[in-house]
């Protein structure tokens, strides 16, 4: 008799997390945000993927929150995710100079966070392959593992994401410039949400529903990529992914 409150209950808290941004569609899923100073130390495991919550400081912001709890998954940081990343490059999107900090956490272990993506820790390094196209024109096709930064995959293949003398001038994967747009035409299921400031960069530039900025796009399955898709001008303000 219980069920139906529960099912509610959950189903409530996904479509609450869906609606501040939240990368994983779950129930288990939190957005949340605090000041810089959260009260919060970070751990890994041996394999230094992942982060999780180790501690919560009695009386600090995370505790207050009511939201955050020891052993909660670092799901991704200010819209970036993070769930992948090595223990080191997630403390780096943390030790930004900004009074706050949005993260999402996932109240679980890693394992369930892994089958909450449709993933498990099997699979944590099979392949997907990022077929390439410009001009309409197959010409590459890319494979990555799963998990892997889509911008950092294709430079790292000899592909240019950039227009113009972007090419030359863009931040370099730092996610300030928003200029390494990508259209996503098959596979954005396979990809990781777009964030909220992803959105609002995109939407900027005028940019069509399927476009994506390759240096905050994951890649978890076979994806299709056409590079350099129509934008409205040079975009360069540093309002995409986790530039804050």
């Amino acid at each position: 008799e219980s069920a139906a409150p529960a099912a509610a209950t959950a189903f409530a808290r996904e479509a609450r997390a869906a609606a501040t941004g939240a990368l994983v569609a779950d129930p288990r899923s939190t957005v949340v945000e605090l000041p810089r100073a959260a009260g919060i130390e970070w751990g890994t495991d041996l394999s230094f993927t992942g982060v999780y919550v180790r501690r919560v400081d009695e009386g600090g912001a995370a505790e207050l929150s009511g939201m955050i709890s020891a052993g909660d998954q670092l799901v991704a940081v200010n819209g970036t995710q993070a769930f992948d990343l090595s223990f080191d490059e997630a403390m780096s999107l943390l030790g930004r100079d900004a009074p706050a900090v949005r993260l999402e956490v996932f109240s679980g272990d890693r394992a369930e966070l892994l089958e909450a993506c449709g993933r498990t820790a099997d699979d944590t390094g099979a392949l997907a392959t990022v077929a390439v196209f410009d001009n309409g024109f197959s010409v590459a096709d890319v494979s990555v593992q799963k998990g892997t930064n889509l911008r950092d995959a294709l430079v790292s293949a000899g592909v240019d994401v950039y227009k113009g003398s972007t090419k030359w001038t863009n931040c370099r994967g730092k996610q300030l410039c928003g200029t390494c747009i990508v259209d996503v035409r098959g596979g954005a299921e396979n990809t990781n949400r777009k964030s909220n400031d992803e959105f609002g960069t995109l939407k900027l530039q005028n940019t069509k529903d399927s476009c994506r900025l390759s240096c905050v796009t994951y890649v978890y399955g076979d994806v299709e990529v056409h590079l350099k898709p129509d934008r409205q001008g040079f975009f360069g303000a540093a309002t995409s992914g986790s530039a804050w």
